[in-house]
């Protein structure tokens, strides 16, 4: 064999190279870098522990793919059943409150205004929002009497004489001879007949 003469940097350098390679080839993890890094050079070189592995590696991978598609179906349906949770206790929520606005004495009509006017304001709690509705909607103030309250029984208008009041008044309300008289003479009045 002929020697090949060479450099003496050259050669301190081939031999840090080889010397570095050896050390990866001792590290398990590089190891593996290594050969298949070789493997990605030259396709065509046999190295049976990368070739050996290879139907194991497709194997795991296939099942990896598949254990991942799985936990993300899981989390899915997980998300899923949540959120139909969340909707039914939600429901439920609105239901108790909509019996509540009902038994304070809220109408159907009413009630479909306070859910109205809970979505445009964005208020979660319909007797929250009832209670805002009323204050920007107060009911009207009942009609009272003019007067002194009296309703007018007692007043008497000049020339006439309201012997049924009268008599109603005097007996306080007790008089069944007079109310007698007065339902007939009303039905007489419905029916078209003139008051006798």
């Amino acid at each position: 064999m002929a020697l090949v003469q060479i450099e003496e940097a050259e050669l301190l350098q081939q031999r840090g190279v080889i010397e570095q390679i050896n050390k990866m080839l001792g590290h398990p993890e590089a190891r593996k870098k290594v050969l298949e890094a070789r493997k990605i050079t030259d396709p065509s070189v046999v190295i049976p522990e990368l070739d050996a592995a290879a139907p194991l590696n497709s194997a795991l991978d296939e099942m990896r793919k598949e254990l991942k598609a799985e936990r993300e179906e899981r989390a899915k349906q997980e998300a899923a059943r949540e959120e139909r949770e969340r909707l039914a206790e939600f429901n439920a929520g609105l239901d108790r409150q909509r019996a509540t606005l009902r038994s304070a004495g809220w109408t159907d009509e009413g009630l479909a205004e306070i859910q109205k006017h809970a979505q445009e304001r964005g208020i979660p709690d319909l007797e929250v929002a009832a209670a805002h509705y009323e204050k920007l909607h107060p009911p009207a103030e009942p009609v009272s009497p003019n007067g002194s309250g009296s309703w007018g029984f007692d007043v008497q208008n000049p020339g006439t004489e309201d012997t049924f009041m009268t008599a109603m008044v005097n007996s306080k309300g007790d008089n069944e001879a007079a109310l007698d008289r007065e339902i007939r003479a009303a039905l007489a009045e419905t029916r078209g007949q003139a008051r006798r």
